[in-house]
């Protein structure tokens, strides 16, 4: 019995995240909640006091059953076997994700339950691309967040989400939500300012293969480098490898199968010429089929509009670039950037 009611604790709490994510109707108590998409935090489940007026989301929160929610002040943070552990590791066939930005933590239904990865570019500056991969732990949350929360608006020829087709109002939200959409739409992301795109002094496939390699080589003798360079090429390797890559067609003449396979190589690839086993995964999807293409296209708009503004590009970290890679581009040097949740 007491198991019983334990996995009916545990049901409704994934249900309440996923549920108030995605904006749908919930029924409780007989009663029906219209809830609009919301964020969850994990003290919603046991909060008691409220204003008087009420949106849906809290209705549902104060009309919780009381030993719901004593049960709840310690079950939500117990270690290894409390409701968001249980939830992360996976419970009846569902999964939650946790995010952290700056104090605030949310819990969020994991709607794909597989991983993918992204890339794009976005024109930046005069002569500019920035060239954006994204690693996405869950495409069909992301989407949700953009579509449903943000209700940004699509391309109305292929209903697809494009930057350059957002107005400014749309754009200032996005940016205003910065490392909150960030972290809702990827766990990992590498982020590289360069004019080879666009003044080609070598071959693509040549040029793609040094700007990566270009990110994660040199500054052996910089202590806050030395380290640094090779364990994230390991993180993102392993962000990459056996993980669908969906890629959008900016690399002409390489095709996006082509760009996948050389981004997989090219971190598989370690000192002393060896490979690490790897295995390329290509999604043959072109953009307005392809949710991942669409949310790197989106984080690549808002990641160039905060590389271009003056100031800091929290909470992205600079990654110094080495020019030995690319000693055509002295003039305009690249610049790379990263980012992990």
């Amino acid at each position: 019995m007491a198991e019983r009611k334990d996995a009916k604790r545990i049901d409704l709490f994934l249900d309440i995240i996923e549920k108030a994510y995605l904006g749908n109707d919930f029924r409780y108590a007989k009663e029906t909640f219209r809830l609009q998409p919301t964020l969850v935090a994990p003290a919603d489940f046991y909060k008691r006091t409220f204003d008087s007026s009420l949106t849906s989301y809290e209705s549902l929160l104060k009309a919780l059953d009381p030993v719901f929610k004593s049960i709840a002040v310690s079950e939500v943070y117990r270690v290894r076997t409390g409701w968001v552990a249980r939830g992360l590791k996976g419970y009846d066939g569902r999964r939650i994700r946790r995010i952290t930005v700056g104090s605030d933590i949310f819990l969020l239904p994991d709607l794909s339950n597989q991983p993918s990865v992204g890339i794009d570019t976005s024109g930046c500056g005069i002569n500019d691309s920035v060239i954006v991969i994204c690693s996405i732990p869950d495409y069909e949350g992301a989407y949700v967040w953009l579509e449903r929360h943000l209700k940004l608006p699509k391309d109305h020829r292929k209903n697809e989400f494009h930057w350059s087709k957002l107005n400014s109002t749309c754009r200032e939200q996005l940016l205003s939500k910065f490392e909150l959409t960030l972290s809702i739409c990827c766990d990992g992301l590498l982020v590289i300012r360069t004019n080879a795109l666009n003044e080609r002094r070598g071959k693509i496939a040549n040029l793609f293969t040094n700007l990566i390699e270009g990110c994660f080589s040199g500054y052996e003798r910089d202590p806050q480098q030395k380290d640094l360079r090779p364990s994230l090429k390991h993180k993102f390797f392993n962000t990459v490898n056996r993980v669908q890559i969906h890629c959008d067609a900016d690399f002409r003449p390489l095709t996006p199968e082509k760009v996948v396979r050389l981004l997989v190589q090219t971190l598989a690839k370690q000192d002393g010429g060896h490979f690490e086993e790897y295995t390329p995964l290509f999604a043959n999807l072109r953009s307005h089929e392809s949710k991942p293409i669409q949310i790197a296209d989106i984080v690549a708009g808002m990641t160039k509009t905060k590389i271009e503004t003056a100031g800091s590009q929290q909470p992205l970290q600079p990654l110094p670039f080495d020019l030995r890679k690319m000693k055509k581009y002295s003039d305009n040097p690249p610049k790379a950037y990263f980012w992990f949740a």
